[in-house]
């Protein structure tokens, strides 16, 4: 049985296909599963998928009429053998120790999900940290777990990897923003969350995505799945402190007047000198 099966949703991605292959057949933990779904692509993803395939017999190439990215996850899913599950978008990449780090992690502190340290957001050649967790995070307590990822604004998929046999769920088919319900549901459902250092995900931003279009049906759908996450954490008594995810840390005074600020937004620290900002970091 493999250790991890990596499951890969391709539609019309050959422009970034290959740095995303070649970031996950050059990883260090080499006893995994790639598990690629064409979903109907129109361009070249499927003759490079074709290529890579003939070069590494650990990936299984499954191809579909367009279906959506839930059906397809789904698809993933049912083919998967490995005794932990990890999604992975055609157009990113990650670090090529991560899912050796990740199994790892699961190993010393037998964690049902284990979550990256860091995600990074890349643009053409650029990278800028965009989420950082904390590394030394090992609980099974549901607040916990939702305040550490900073639910419900990061609620991605693909930043983690799961136990197989604890996954009973599926990706709603037909929704947007479908990670909010799956992240909320596997959470509840799985029990201990560790968190794995020295790992980044580099999500690939760019326009023209489906969360990135403005029409009023996705408004529909950020607002059902963010609704979806409010009630559950209702029905579930979990009372989580949004404040902490912006708020005052630090604050500097001469005579009365308020010179300096340090501001704390989710993992990130900015500095205020006298209401303009001047300096960020991050923890």
């Amino acid at each position: 049985m493999p250790k991890i099966s990596v499951i890969i949703p391709v539609y019309n991605s050959e422009k970034f296909l290959h740095d995303c292959l070649d970031s996950v057949i050059n990883q260090t933990l080499p006893d995994i599963e790639i598990i690629c779904i064409n979903d109907g692509s129109t361009d070249g993803s499927l003759k490079i998928l074709e290529d890579y395939a003939q070069k590494d017999n650990r990936i299984k190439i499954i191809s579909q009429e367009n279906q959506g990215l839930s059906e397809t996850r789904n698809v993933g899913m049912k083919q998967a053998t490995g005794e932990y599950l990890a999604f992975l978008d055609s157009d990113d990449y990650i670090s090529l120790n991560y899912y050796e780090a990740l199994y790892s992690r699961a190993q010393e502190t037998q964690a049902d999900i284990v979550v990256c340290e860091k995600v990074y957001a890349a643009r053409k050649r650029s990278k800028k940290l965009f989420l950082k967790v904390d590394k030394d995070v090992v609980t099974a307590n549901l607040k916990e777990k939702f305040e550490c990822l900073y639910l419900p604004n990061f609620c991605w998929v693909w930043n983690k990897i799961y136990k197989r046999d604890k996954v009973r769920i599926s990706f709603l088919k037909g929704f947007n923003y479908e990670d909010v319900y799956f992240t909320t549901d596997i959470l509840h459902q799985c029990d201990k969350l560790a968190v794995a250092e020295g790992t980044s995900y580099y999500y690939r931003f760019h326009t023209g995505t489906i969360t990135q279009t403005d029409t009023n049906l996705n408004r529909y759908f950020k607002y059902r799945a963010r609704a979806y996450f409010y009630e559950f954490i209702c029905k579930n008594n979990i009372d989580i402190n949004f404040n902490n995810y912006e708020r005052i840390v630090k604050e500097y005074k001469v005579l009365g007047i308020p010179v300096l600020k340090i501001k704390k937004r989710f993992f990130k620290l900015k500095y205020y000198l006298l209401g303009i900002p001047v300096f960020k970091s991050y923890l």
